[in-house]
């Protein structure tokens, strides 16, 4: 396909073709590989529910690559290729055995259908999801993968937390978290866009984590720099939830709008 020259000073190479490593992957049974696997929703852990019964292990033969969190919110999830990181709150960054549970994670088996490089002027978080509103369909679900060398990254991620668990936004307000700032990193983002209607069981719009090259460094992202980026879109055909077994989601309140907590807890504070 001919390159697609959007706005004049971004040129993105668009193609259908699967990358080495995809076609490198082991077959995905038909039925579960274009759908994004849930555990639990994002409404239970802004009430409180921190902990879950769903192991690493099982977590991995529902995807390859997802984000989420772990039990306590003790760090940030990043996996990919079958790989599980977690990226702590003091900086550390650790790979993960299959014990670990999770109160919630977004998984899929990651197989792009579409491939863009973005370059020209510096590439911000927000620049990003201008460029890409053409491409991604308001009411369609999409995993994403940004490769990239980034002058700098801002994100965070959670510290553990001890009992009796506050709601989320008033935890993390209360130093629950950790900022951080990285510059000149080579690495990647990976995460989801969510249409609107998703809310309340996902985080609607844009949900991305950052890990370098080194796995050394990540988190939950909030905004970026960049001059290049080769990005990767997997458009998924659905997605599927299971409810977490845990005894504190069945008494979490969940009829409560939380839309407004949400949208703090996903700004830097």
């Amino acid at each position: 396909m001919k390159p697609l020259l959007l706005c004049t000073a971004f040129m993105l190479a668009i193609t259908s073709c699967r990358t080495k490593e995809t076609l490198q992957s082991p077959a995905v049974p038909q039925e579960t590989s274009d759908y994004v696997y849930q555990y639990s929703i994002i409404d239970a852990l802004l009430a409180g529910v921190y902990e879950g019964e769903l192991t690493i292990g099982d977590l991995r033969k529902r995807g390859d690559f997802g984000i989420g969190t772990f039990n306590r919110l003790d760090g940030e999830m990043f996996m990919m290729e079958g790989k599980v990181f977690r990226m702590r709150s003091n900086g550390e960054v650790v790979e993960v055995q299959d014990e670990e549970k999770t109160p919630l994670a977004y998984v899929k088996f990651f197989r792009p259908d579409t491939t863009l490089i973005l370059s020209g002027q510096t590439i911000t978080y927000e620049r990003l999801k201008t460029l890409l509103a053409p491409i991604l369909n308001k009411n369609q679900l999409y995993a994403i993968r940004l490769k990239g060398h980034f002058s700098q990254v801002d994100a965070r991620s959670v510290a553990p937390a001890e009992k009796p668990y506050p709601e989320l936004a008033a935890y993390l307000a209360a130093g629950g978290q950790t900022s951080f700032t990285f510059e000149n990193k080579a690495g990647i983002c990976i995460g989801y866009v969510s249409p609107d209607f998703t809310a309340r069981a996902n985080v609607p719009g844009y949900h991305l984590h950052f890990l370098d090259d080194q796995h050394e460094k990540g988190g939950h992202v909030f905004g970026f720099q960049t001059d290049s980026l080769f990005v990767e879109i997997d458009r998924g055909q659905g997605f599927t939830v299971e409810l977490n077994t845990h005894p504190d989601f069945a008494g979490a309140d969940l009829l409560r709008n939380r839309k407004k907590e949400l949208e703090v807890v996903e700004q830097k504070q």
